[in-house]
């Protein structure tokens, strides 16, 4: 239930956010983004199902209603193509995200720079998922925190802390760990883009930056000194 619950958690506030940048018509990555809260909706719904399913496990009703959906499932072709929905949406999300970096790529006035500011920070991004969700069990596989030597004092310090905390100690465990993973995934998924994009700002400032301001400067001033022979011609034809 652990891994599901943070799954749903992150899923839903990212499906959230890249809603709210889809209905932002300033941006250039408006319909990517509402592609991608589309597809993380469905996802969240998945996992929300699998919460219910876990927490419920045991119920009569819940079990029958369990094995009616999974026989209904290969005998129904809508039932079939939902699952197989959700699936696809669940995978397609990362594709989805790099297609609206480029719509920003290409939206951008200095390609070259947006590119590699884009690249680095998606590239962030994905690096520290991959870590966390390897390090915290989320991708489906056996969690590694349980031999990192930091995850496990962090671990330790935070059940210290919540046997003084009433409040939070009311919380079953499983749901309170699933609440933290799904935190600590939201925070290093956008602090691993922020750092690459900064990373990717550092590296274009005096580089392709630079380049596209002086050459954007001697396109202009070409354009200046056509702009007045242009007027010169003109007041010579007047004048003659």
């Amino acid at each position: 239930m652990t891994v599901a619950l943070a799954n749903a958690l992150r899923k839903g506030w990212f499906a959230y956010t890249n809603g709210e940048k889809g209905n932002n018509f300033t941006r250039a990555d408006r319909l990517e983004r509402k592609v991608t809260s589309y597809c993380q909706d469905i996802s969240t719904a998945d996992e929300t199902i699998k919460v219910v399913r876990e927490t419920t496990k045991g119920s009569k009703y819940v079990d029958a209603l369990s094995r009616t959906l999974n026989s209904s499932k290969n005998t129904s072709k809508l039932l079939d193509w939902t699952c197989k929905g959700a699936e696809f949406a669940s995978k397609a999300v990362n594709p989805l995200l790099c297609v609206a970096a480029g719509a920003r790529v290409l939206n951008a006035e200095d390609k070259k720079s947006a590119a590699i500011q884009e690249l680095l920070a998606m590239g962030g991004m994905f690096a520290v998922e991959g870590a966390i969700k390897s390090n915290l069990g989320l991708n489906g596989k056996a969690a590694q925190y349980v031999n990192n030597k930091f995850l496990l004092n962090l671990g330790t310090k935070a059940k210290t802390f919540l046997a003084t905390t009433k409040f939070l100690n009311k919380i079953p465990t499983n749901r309170l760990t699933g609440i933290v993973k799904a935190a600590i995934f939201v925070i290093g998924s956008c602090t691993g883009f922020a750092a690459g994009q900064k990373l990717g700002k550092l590296i274009t400032k005096n580089t392709t930056e630079k380049d596209f301001q002086a050459k954007k400067m001697m396109k202009e001033q070409a354009q200046l000194a056509e702009l007045l022979k242009a007027q010169n011609t003109a007041k010579t034809n007047i004048v003659g």
